[in-house]
């Protein structure tokens, strides 16, 4: 839906490259509608042309950590002492650049919860890569 609302509604906001091949009288083999004004009176239709492949893969947790041994914990008054970092959301593989982020849920409209907008993404937002470091120390 993403791609719908950005291909085939060219003059109300920013748009994809993609539109570069929309259809005129020269380039008729073409998916992408022809651009005009949007008050023109025409209709626009979700068709699979804006349907993806949605399969991915994704970086999701990576933590190291190191827990420093009695004989340092000893010296320091400790009974134990772990340091580590973490990351969350560190990558994620689409087949194409245009689906974004298939576990995202939409900021508005297509759910999932209405059975005409299953599986449509509108406009969503990628989850968030997250950096942690810490120290645990047992007194």
């Amino acid at each position: 839906m993403t791609l719908h609302a950005s291909e085939d509604r060219q003059v109300l906001a920013n748009s994809y490259k993609s539109v570069l091949n929309a259809w005129t009288p020269e380039n008729q083999n073409t998916m992408i509608a022809e651009i005009r004004e949007t008050r023109a009176g025409y209709v626009t239709n979700v068709d699979s042309h804006w349907v993806k492949d949605g399969s991915f893969l994704r970086g999701r947790n990576l933590l190291f950590g190191y827990t420093f041994p009695s004989t340092v914990t000893e010296k320091i008054k400790l009974n134990r002492l772990r340091a580590y970092t973490s990351v969350q959301n560190f990558f994620l593989i689409t087949g194409d650049e245009i689906v974004g982020d298939p576990e995202t849920a939409p900021i508005y409209g297509g759910d999932g919860s209405n059975v005409f907008s299953q599986g449509m993404n509108w406009h969503s937002y990628p989850r968030p890569t997250t950096f942690m470091v810490g120290l645990q120390i047992g007194l």
